[in-house]
């Protein structure tokens, strides 16, 4: 089972007289075997439209560890595999665009995810 930690914060980035949040979440993933089933960040258009992640494994080996991403962008033929290398950072759209999973992980993996979140109700943030 993933563990995982999220918290909410209020920012000014992108804001333009919208309310403006990123979420954040560290997920750990036990090494178990323990993926992601496919999905999109932001199904039901709550406001989510930036997924950030940032990688925090050092001298990850895909092929013994597992856990890669793999990203099946809407209306392409591609699937992006994305290793969850030491340092890197992902940035892509929350939306239908970008549904992705995670394959199963045989190490202790970390990453740590922004959200960002933009509501469209002046005011009030949908959650």
């Amino acid at each position: 089972k993933v563990k995982g930690h999220s918290v909410r914060r209020g920012g000014g980035l992108f804001s333009r007289g919208r309310v403006s949040l990123w979420q954040a979440m560290v997920a750990c993933y036990p090494g178990d075997g323990t993926g992601y089933v496919c999905h999109v960040d932001n199904p039901n258009g709550d406001g989510r439209c930036i997924t950030c992640i940032y990688y925090l494994n050092k001298d990850w080996d895909v092929q013994q560890h597992g856990g890669l991403l793999q990203i099946y962008p809407e209306g392409h033929n591609v699937v992006a595999n994305i290793e969850p290398l030491f340092d890197r950072l992902l940035i892509f759209w929350s939306d239908r665009r970008n549904p992705h999973e995670v394959k199963p992980a045989y190490a202790t993996r970390y990453a740590h995810t922004l959200m960002h979140t933009r509501s469209h109700t002046h005011g009030r943030t949908k959650t």
